[in-house]
């Protein structure tokens, strides 16, 4: 039987109550209680017609992505609904047997070991948790019915959350798979699209589970945009979809961004680039 996370000495005392958790109260609402008990505060703005969009209609709901912790306040911040799901990579899925059905995988693992030769996280969690590698091809072949299956599910009224930028060489590009989600919907005027800026994560947040370091570390804070008909996105490119996306995504991001002024100015100027390559 392949190592779990799941089945590790420790760690399953803690897992398996979020297993039951997940069974009995749906995943927003047992990942809201795992966010409040680690973080001293959780801020999370919200406009008041973006949480009805939330609750109700067909939404791809995207996000940055700078820890892992990034995951967990996205979906608990959501208000609760039965048909979500997320856009993960595809180790993850068997962390927890009752998260698999939230789940789209994508295979990225050919991106991250490239990434993270360095990150003795990355490293250390595969030692204690199986994560099945497949070649570019096949990782791709299997990405391409992902990303079919995330456009049917909104198309089919469900939110779908996707990290755009994960995997990704400077964790802040869009990969074009969010594009060619977009491309892929048989209904974008039903379907809205929405932002959310996640900011407090760190690398340190797996300390949030021992008492009292919540309070030495950030406090978590999230953002929402407003609405937007995926319509205003289209055309049959997903990579250009997805440009034109990261750049809308950009320009409303970046009063949140805690950058020096050279690097926000860089942000603007590449933003305003993007604004005139599409205009037309």
């Amino acid at each position: 039987m392949p190592r779990s996370l799941y089945t590790t000495f420790g760690v399953k005392k803690i897992l398996r109550p979020i297993n039951h958790n997940l069974k009995v109260h749906g995943l927003s609402s047992t990942l809201k209680n795992i966010v409040e008990k680690v973080s001293r505060n959780f801020a999370v703005n919200i406009p008041k017609s973006t949480k009805k969009s939330l609750k109700n209609d067909p939404v791809l709901l995207i996000c940055n992505h700078p820890s892992q912790a990034d995951v967990l306040l996205l979906l608990a911040a959501v208000p609760p609904r039965s048909k979500i799901f997320l856009v993960i990579m595809h180790g993850l899925s068997s962390i927890l047997p009752a998260i698999g059905k939230y789940l789209i995988p994508v295979y990225i693992t050919h991106r991250l070991n490239d990434k993270a030769k360095n990150d003795w996280k990355y490293h250390f969690f595969k030692k204690i948790h199986f994560i099945p590698e497949y070649s570019k091809e096949i990782a791709h072949q299997k990405n391409l019915k992902s990303i079919a299956r995330a456009s049917q599910k909104i198309d089919e009224g469900s939110l779908v959350a996707i990290f755009p930028a994960g995997g990704s060489e400077n964790g802040h590009d869009f990969l074009p798979g969010v594009g060619h989600i977009i491309k892929n919907l048989k209904y974008p005027e039903k379907t809205k699209i929405v932002m959310a800026y996640v900011s407090g994560t760190s690398i340190w947040d797996f300390l949030r589970i021992f008492p009292f370091v919540k309070y030495f570390l950030p406090k978590f804070k999230i953002e929402f945009s407003d609405s937007i008909p995926a319509d205003n996105f289209s055309g049959d490119n997903g990579r250009l979809i997805s440009l034109q996306l990261q750049n809308v995504y950009d320009r409303w991001s970046l009063p949140f961004y805690p950058l020096p002024r050279f690097q926000m100015a860089v942000l603007y100027l590449r933003s305003f680039l993007f604004f005139l390559l599409f205009r037309g």
